[in-house]
């Protein structure tokens, strides 16, 4: 699988106008229409087509009405502009699909997750298509005050369909919906106008969680979670949905048991010392992160503890590598795969049409994947 630096778009054989005046076939287009032409068809000035054609600012200020309109009018015409860049910007169904990936993501590209989302990600591309692009963006950088700084494949026009991965930044996708293209959040909610998140229910996997372990007897949990203070909306749900398990099990406050840390592999074996230092040691550990509760577990075992028999381990996201290995993990599983293929439906579809008005958020079912990491509590 090959993910290019930057993607191209589709090849134009396929239906290039979702207009029903327009034309169906992109060999019905024609390169000898003017744009004196598209002026007196649009009822607007001819420098103002060509500030729109171009993108520039020719000192003549253009709506996005009246380029939504203009740009209507040249479809049905079948103009084909000569610039890719304009090409796209007119017909953005023939334009590449760009992942964006937050470059505060650990690991970026090579993080579990972003790679289960690529990989599903191409694998749901049409066949016309070929190709991914994937970048990095800041997601604290302001877009809006400093355009030079945009991800290339944002700021070369020639991608249309944008899957976004990580911490969403407002700035960014302002750039792209004003554009009048259609932005898939993976994994955060946006609530901006043209935008579709897939936010799974972290409050949910820890609600799953628990409830696995306490029907197997267990009532000492400890709980590895996200940074200490995260203002991070997972972690924040993840905690809540934590404190919510604990009160509907009639449980102890479980605020001895939990330790934080970045949810690393190292952060696992960190944590694992400290909850098994405590007097009161935990018989079963629920991690955030598949990757934390790999470090439990090596932690555990390297210590002569015996899992599962002496120590349950659960983790969430259902890695690839959580059903390797000797101790197989028991996991809550994370629709990734399912998130990415909807993710680029729901682009490909939108993409042909005006964007909604308002913002969509869709929440994908959870399940629990049980493997060999967990066990019924031992009283010996």
């Amino acid at each position: 699988m090959t993910l290019p630096n930057e993607g191209e778009p589709a090849k134009p054989e396929l239906a290039a106008s979702a207009d029903s005046a327009g034309p169906k076939k992109f060999k019905d287009l024609q390169r000898n229409i003017t744009m004196l032409q598209i002026a007196k068809a649009a009822d607007v000035s001819q420098g103002a087509i060509s500030s729109m054609l171009n993108d520039r600012n020719y000192g003549i200020r253009v709506s996005e009405k009246t380029r939504a309109h203009v740009f209507k009018v040249c479809r049905q015409m079948g103009y084909i502009p000569n610039d890719l860049r304009a090409l796209v910007r007119m017909y953005p169904e023939l334009g590449g699909y760009s992942l964006l990936v937050a470059s505060d993501i650990p690991g970026g590209i090579l993080n579990p997750l972003v790679t289960r989302i690529a990989a599903a990600a191409m694998g749901a591309l049409p066949e016309a298509t070929n190709a991914l692009s994937v970048g990095l963006y800041e997601p604290s950088v302001d877009y809006h005050a400093d355009g030079g700084a945009l991800p290339q494949s944002v700021a070369n026009f020639v991608s249309s369909k944008f899957l976004i991965v990580g911490t969403p930044n407002r700035t960014l996708v302002e750039n792209l919906t004003r554009r009048g293209l259609s932005v898939m959040c993976l994994g955060y909610e946006l609530a901006l106008p043209g935008v579709v998140s897939f936010v799974p229910d972290f409050g949910e996997a820890a609600s799953l969680g628990i409830a696995h372990l306490v029907k197997l007897g267990h009532r000492q949990i400890g709980i590895v979670s996200g940074p200490f203070g995260a203002v991070d909306p997972q972690v924040i749900d993840f905690n809540r949905g934590v404190g919510l398990a604990c009160e509907q099990h009639k449980m102890p406050s479980p605020a001895l048991h939990v330790v934080y840390g970045d949810l690393s592999v190292e952060a696992g074996r960190k944590a694992c010392d400290e909850l098994l230092g405590q007097k009161n040691q935990p018989t079963a550990i629920f991690c955030m992160s598949d990757s934390a509760a790999f470090g439990v577990i090596e932690r555990a075992q390297a210590s002569g503890i015996d899992v599962p028999q002496k120590l349950s381990v659960i983790g969430c996201g259902d890695d690839p590598a959580a059903a390797m290995g000797h101790t197989a993990l028991t996991t809550i599983r994370l629709p990734i795969e399912e998130m990415a293929l909807q993710a680029v439906q729901e682009v490909d579809r939108l993409v042909h049409d005006d964007l909604p008005s308002g913002s969509r958020k869709i929440v994908p079912p959870l399940s629990l994947v049980e493997r060999r990491s967990c066990a019924p509590l031992n009283p010996a």
